[in-house]
């Protein structure tokens, strides 16, 4: 068996495989493809500090932030995700530090109300759409 994540709606399926599949590596152990993006972000962290911050890739499960100032993995911290100028911000109740680099931090999505995972599966839907019909530009 054979388990995969819709990238939309977050299902998970099952299909039954004849072969068994290599070892995963790092990128396919991700349950939603990471589609490249520049997006500005505002993010909230415990301590109270906001940080203006830039999302280089996005999914249904999480993102990428180049910053700055980064936060020590298993922070917990509030995510404004605003992908155009005139849509509606993406607010993230709950998210967590995954992986924090010197310029960036890899953010794990965990909580969000319906109207905002909504508007985030739309955007996503958008750039694979865009991505199907570019695939050269984003190779």
């Amino acid at each position: 068996m054979f388990s995969f994540r819709c990238q939309l709606c977050t299902a998970r399926f099952r299909v039954y495989r004849a072969q068994r599949p290599a070892q995963p590596s790092v990128s396919d152990r991700r349950q939603y493809k990471r589609l490249p993006v520049s997006f500005r972000a505002n993010l909230l962290a415990e301590n109270a500090r906001r940080m203006d911050n830039r999302v280089t890739d996005i999914s249904m499960g999480g993102c990428t932030l180049e910053t700055t100032a980064t936060l020590p993995q298993g922070s917990f911290i509030e995510l404004v995700i605003k992908p155009a100028s005139n849509e509606e911000p993406i607010k993230i109740g709950t998210a967590m530090v995954c992986s924090s680099r010197p310029e960036s931090m890899g953010i794990r999505f965990l909580e969000m109300v319906a109207d905002d995972k909504n508007r985030l599966s739309q955007v996503i839907l958008s750039l694979l759409v865009g991505q199907s019909l570019h695939p050269n530009l984003l190779a």
